[in-house]
This record gives structure tokens, C-alpha cells and sequence, in this order.
């Protein structure tokens, strides 16, 4: 079976340091005038201008989850949700699973585009694209589980996703784990199983397992 080897380019970012000076205690001769500022300060300005904080509810969701960054995303982003009202679990489960649908569907263009590079090996994407048909539906069925009630079917259907979307990470790799392939599919792939853990970890919150 052909493998795809990819360039990973890390980039890399640099931090700036800013240094303040404090101003001399004593008088300075011949002092420039005072110049009345046009503008607000820079940090009433940056106050105005900041990021609205998380909700609370979706913080505490995600901070009970493997990558909240993520969660807080499929969410609805780091925004304050004035008009939101019911944020509990339930919720967020099914926000969880439509941002992993949204993210399969990319998963699926991704790979018909990649059917057409002569570098990438077409049967290891048509896996892929098996593999994503089957993700999809376990992502509907988790949804149709949720309603029904049935915290056993959500928790295989969402083990699902995970074990399929592996699936198509081991067709690159020729199942062997040692072999490590970064292919086309990789990246959306790793996002996806993100999401289903972390819906995993938010369907815990709705049936808790008992001891």
C-alpha cells in the first residue's frame, strides 16, 4: 500500500515583551507642555474593545471535557449568549454532535478533493470516505438516542464515531501503530475525534455510569 508523507511545518510564535520604565521621582527642567489626549487611554480602550467572557454554563461544560478548547467552538464560540437560556448538558450534546456532523461533511469534501491527487493513495481515501458515511449516521443516531432517552445507544453510537474516524487514520498507516503518516485527512481527523470525546465526556454529564 502507498504512503503519503507530508511536510509538517511548525510554526513557531514569538512573544513580545514589553518593558515599562517608571517615570523619575524628581522634576525634569524645562518639561514639554502637556498635550490633552485626543484618544482614551489605551487601557480603557482595551477594556472597551475585549473579548465578551464564555458563558458560565458552557465554561463549566467544557472544563469537564478532554479539549474545551474545542467544546467552547462547537458551542457557539467564546461569545456570550445573551439570549441563551437553557444551558445544560442535554444542550450541549446536541450542539456537540451538529459541530461534529459540520465537521464530517468538511471531512467528506476533503477527501473527494483528494481522489483526484495522484500523490495520495485513492483506496486508502475511499476507506476514508466509507468511514465517514458510517460517521455520519452514528452522529444522527446519537441524536435520535438522546431523544429516545437511551444513554447506552448514545455512548456506543458517539464510540462509534471515534473508532470509525480511526479507522481511516489506519488505512494510511496499514493499521500498524508504529508507522506514523500525516495524511490529507489527518488534521480534520483529529478534530473529529476530539468532538466525539468530547461528547462522550458531556453525554457522561446526562447519564451518569453507575458504580
Amino acid at each position: 500500500m502507498a504512503m503519503t508523507n507530508c511536510v509538517v511545518v511548525i510554526v513557531a510564535s514569538i512573544s513580545c515583551l514589553v518593558i515599562s520604565f517608571p517615570g523619575a521621582a524628581t522634576a525634569i527642567a524645562n518639561p514639554l507642555p502637556h498635550v490633552p489626549h485626543s484618544h482614551p487611554p489605551l487601557a480603557a480602550a482595551a477594556t472597551a474593545t475585549a473579548m465578551p467572557l464564555i458563558n458560565p454554563g458552557i465554561q463549566k461544560i467544557c472544563a469537564a471535557t478532554s479539549n474545551p478548547k474545542v467544546c467552547v467552538r462547537s458551542l457557539g464560540g467564546p461569545y456570550v449568549e445573551k439570549g441563551l437560556t437553557r444551558v445544560d448538558p442535554t444542550w450541549a450534546l446536541v450542539q456537540q454532535a451538529h459541530a461534529g456532523i459540520n465537521a464530517t461533511e468538511r471531512a467528506i469534501v476533503k477527501a473527494k478533493k483528494a481522489l483526484n491527487d495522484p500523490s495520495v493513495d485513492a483506496e486508502c481515501v475511499q476507506v476514508c470516505l466509507d468511514c465517514y458515511d458510517s460517521v455520519m449516521d452514528s452522529w444522527r443516531d446519537a441524536l435520535t438516542s438522546l431523544q429516545l432517552g437511551n444513554g447506552f445507544d448514545v455512548a456506543n453510537q458517539l464510540s462509534a464515531v471515534s473508532a470509525m474516524t480511526s479507522s481511516c487514520e489506519d488505512a494510511f498507516s496499514g493499521d500498524d501503530p508504529t508507522v506514523v503518516v500525516i495524511s490529507p485527512l489527518t488534521k480534520v481527523d483529529r478534530l473529529i475525534l476530539k468532538m466525539a470525546s468530547n461528547a462522550l465526556a458531556i453525554q457522561e454529564m446526562i447519564f451518569p455510569r453507575s458504580n
